[in-house]
């Protein structure tokens, strides 16, 4: 079982250093940082997963000692993390996202904007201190032969009627806030699955370091003499 749960780690590092890297080489992400990110962090579990398998085949007791605390600190965090996640309300959701956007540089709101089809975080209060760049290169944008970036945002095609049609680009709050919420939902289960995993390999990494190597006892003489 101990043997298990460090190669699910192992392949789970695995997919952490392939996935950003193909991702980097695609184009598909141009944030270095957070790429190096991922790449350490699969580095890292991919050696904690390998410092458990050895210490679990060969009753290590040194690197189940280290094993053991490292994977203690791993899951009181991830725990702690999780509940966090899972918690979250919508007033949190929308402070962190108004305050991710306000600092985010203009490079990242135009690929954001590009993803969702969008203009502007909620083309009011935010976008008047931090003004939307790139919309007028938008589909929502170009398909309306709009050329300012203030006549992508939503408006009523025909402003003398009262019901008219809104055409131009949406605010990219709502499509935000709706990947977020998903993001955040997922993240707080898969890391609660596995908090109790590293919960499991604690246990087990304690039981095999009060179990002696079979491959290391030792018969009596009489018994057939020593035997390694």
């Amino acid at each position: 079982v101990s043997s298990g749960i460090n190669a699910e780690y192992g392949l789970i590092a695995l997919v952490l250093i392939a996935v950003p890297a193909f991702a980097y080489s695609m184009n598909y992400f141009t944030s270095y940082s957070l790429i190096a990110s991922l790449i350490a962090v699969g580095a890292f579990l991919f050696l904690f997963s390998f410092l458990g398998l050895c210490g679990a085949l060969h009753h290590h007791q040194v690197m189940l000692f280290f094993y053991m605390v490292v994977l203690g600190l791993l899951c009181i965090v991830q725990f702690a993390s999780s509940i966090t996640l899972v918690a979250i309300n919508d007033e949190q959701k929308h402070d962190i996202l108004n305050r991710s956007w306000a600092n985010a540089n203009n490079v990242s709101r135009i690929e954001v904007q590009h993803a969702f089809d969008c203009c502007g975080y909620d083309q009011n209060t935010t976008d008047a201190l931090n003004p939307a760049t790139g919309c007028s290169d938008l589909p929502c944008c170009t398909d309306l032969y709009l050329t300012s970036e203030e006549q992508c945002y939503l408006h009523p095609e025909n402003a003398t009627e009262a019901n008219s049609t809104m055409v131009g680009c949406a605010p990219c709050k709502d499509k935000i806030e709706e990947q977020f919420s998903y993001a955040v939902k997922v993240s707080g289960t898969v890391g609660l699955f596995f908090a109790f995993t590293e919960l499991i390999g604690i246990i087990l990494a304690i039981q095999y370091r009060n179990t002696k190597d079979p491959s290391r006892t030792l018969s009596f003489p009489g018994h057939g003499g020593f035997a390694k």
